[in-house]
């Protein structure tokens, strides 16, 4: 599907971590190639090195500019380091007043999505389930109705019900582009078996009549969700689409 600007609402790409090839590299920026470097494990410096390339490639069509002229800042707004949400900067083109690609980057395990709207900010998460002790981390995670909600769910699926929790909060986070600076126990949600919904919020930065929120068809063992900000005139349904990115990395390999 190609991404064009002017039509998208948000779309969903996956992608298996890419094999490392010149071309993909050469796609990096000096502050990219350093955080590539930094990571001590191969599967991470694959995940990181897929989730920019893909981003790149899907910003760069809609702006009808090849990847190479794509140009991200992930400068954190609290710290000042590169670790933060990726902004896509205004090619020296741009026309004033046209909005530019809003991105968001997940991966886990091994997959990784990117998600994609025409300027609405957008958060993405995917969470690959795993062996923790939930209950600890449901205390640092779950407001006092979703704990109560929690409580209710038969051992076999605590796992997928907490990180289906998780998953939904921290997408809803990362597109207020505050992340985890907002304490995920003030956000009330929907229950874990149903459509994503913002219930009730004690954070004046998240308004729940904004926000719209979308369960994700990843794989077996993850659970991931999509969220934008978008304001009450926007659709409650039809404005989630989910792509293959492995094609496009294809191309670009």
């Amino acid at each position: 599907m190609r991404v064009t600007i002017s039509s998208i609402r948000c779309q969903v790409w996956w992608a298996r971590p890419a094999v490392e090839t010149p071309r993909l590299l050469d796609l990096l920026d000096p502050i990219e190639r350093t955080r590539y470097t930094a990571y001590h494990r191969t599967i991470d410096q694959l995940r990181f090195l897929t989730g920019r390339v893909v981003s790149k490639a899907l910003a760069a069509e809609a702006l009808a500019i090849e990847p190479a002229q794509l140009v991200l800042d992930s400068t954190c707004p609290d710290c000042g380091r590169p670790h933060g949400k990726p902004r896509v900067v205004p090619p020296a083109a741009h026309p004033a007043g046209q909005p530019l690609p809003e991105l968001s980057i997940s991966h886990s395990g091994d997959l990784v999505a990117v998600a994609i709207t025409a300027g609405l900010p957008v958060g993405v998460d995917v969470e690959q389930e795993r062996d923790v002790q939930v209950q600890d981390l449901a205390r640092m995670t779950l407001s006092p109705d979703e704990t109560a909600t929690f409580a209710e769910v038969p051992n076999p699926d605590r796992d997928a019900a907490f990180f289906t929790y998780w998953a939904r909060k921290e997408a809803l986070l990362k597109a207020t582009g505050r992340g985890l600076s907002i304490p995920m126990t003030r956000i009330t949600l929907t229950p874990w078996d149903q459509p994503p919904r913002v219930v009730a919020s004690q954070s004046s930065e998240v308004d729940p009549s904004a926000i719209r929120m979308a369960h994700l068809d990843a794989a077996p063992g993850y659970r991931a969700a999509v969220a934008v900000l978008a304001g009450p005139d926007f659709p409650a349904t039809g404005w989630i689409s989910e792509h293959a990115a492995d094609p496009l990395i294809a191309k670009l390999s």
